[in-house]
């Protein structure tokens, strides 16, 4: 998983820098490798790129939209696993600084190696820089939307949504939880005030589940699969004692404390190395080693345990 976070100061009004960026279709003006972008409603937008010869398309979803503060998204299907928040902070009449962070999955040998470079970050920075140049040189928007989309937590865990048609197994539902804590990560850091301790509140509760179906469920499966699953389940229980440290230490910060933005930036570090390593290590030695139908009977131990049943 890759993630990037950039910041750019424009000088138009927040007003203006927001409007602009809800103008999706004009993002192919000043974002490389954006080839199109189609506005399908007010909250759903399908888009083509090109990167480094590869051609991806995926459609994604409008999770939170507050006019001049903030946009989150994530991808909801096709070709990018892609989640991220851009944040709008005046820092005078005519001054906006706009934080762009965003997480996704790079999917081929040009992305991933892209990744490991750097370049992501350096595309990131010159895309807002362009931006930079396109909106101060016309001094306007070139359209608006002014709707809001409230953000909210989920009535259901995502287990839960993810098995409504009873076939998927753990590894399934849990990549699935691993995308959204992904999505609030990206949230959560954009975030000020008392909209970053909210969301932060909200991933620390989505995490206590994630960690504690898996410690009940899946290390124990994977310590029993032989050869170096024991190894590969105890590093994962210290990761996640890691992750439960740093986030004890920011319960105790609030989040307009200076401090609370560094500890946070280790817990979105760790929690994504974490889940990196489940992804390339830990997932793929269950499926290889536990047979298809103990994987969907364990789907549902998942489920009872973080729903509290069992």
């Amino acid at each position: 998983m890759s993630s990037v976070a950039e910041s750019v100061d424009v000088h138009v009004p927040v007003r203006t820098a927001y409007n602009q960026w809800t103008q999706f279709e004009s993002f192919p003006a000043f974002m490389s490798g954006v080839v199109t972008v189609q506005q399908l409603d007010d909250q759903h937008t399908h888009w083509v790129t090109e990167i480094g010869g590869a051609h991806r398309e995926f459609d994604a979803e409008i999770v939170e939209q507050r006019p001049d503060e903030r946009i989150a998204w994530h991808s909801t299907q096709g070709d990018i696993q892609h989640s991220g928040a851009v944040s709008f902070q005046p820092l005078a009449a005519d001054e906006t600084r706009v934080t762009v962070d965003m997480a996704w999955e790079p999917s081929g040998m040009v992305e991933k190696v892209g990744s490991a470079v750097g370049i992501d970050h350096r595309q990131v920075k010159a895309d807002l820089q362009r931006f930079k140049e396109f909106i101060e040189e016309r001094g306007a928007e070139t359209g608006q939307w002014r709707g809001e989309v409230p953000g909210h937590t989920p009535t259901q865990t995502p287990a839960t949504a993810t098995m409504a048609a009873g076939t998927r197994d753990v590894v399934d539902v849990l990549i699935d939880q691993h995308t959204q804590v992904k999505q609030l990560l990206a949230q959560t850091s954009a975030a000020r005030g008392a909209e970053k301790q909210r969301l932060f509140d909200q991933l620390a509760q989505l995490l206590e589940m994630h960690e504690k179906g898996e410690q009940r469920v899946v290390h124990p499966v994977t310590r029993a699969t032989g050869g170096a699953g024991a190894q590969t389940a105890e590093a994962r229980v210290t990761e996640e004692g890691r992750a439960d440290r740093l986030i004890a230490e920011i319960k105790d910060l609030s989040a307009n404390n200076a401090e609370f933005d560094a500890w946070f930036e280790q817990l979105r570090q760790a929690v994504l190395t974490h889940a990196e390593h489940e992804e390339n290590e830990e997932f793929p030695k269950l499926r290889q080693d536990v047979a298809p139908e103990r994987l969907r009977t364990m789907a549902e131990e998942l489920i009872a345990v973080q729903s509290g049943r069992s």
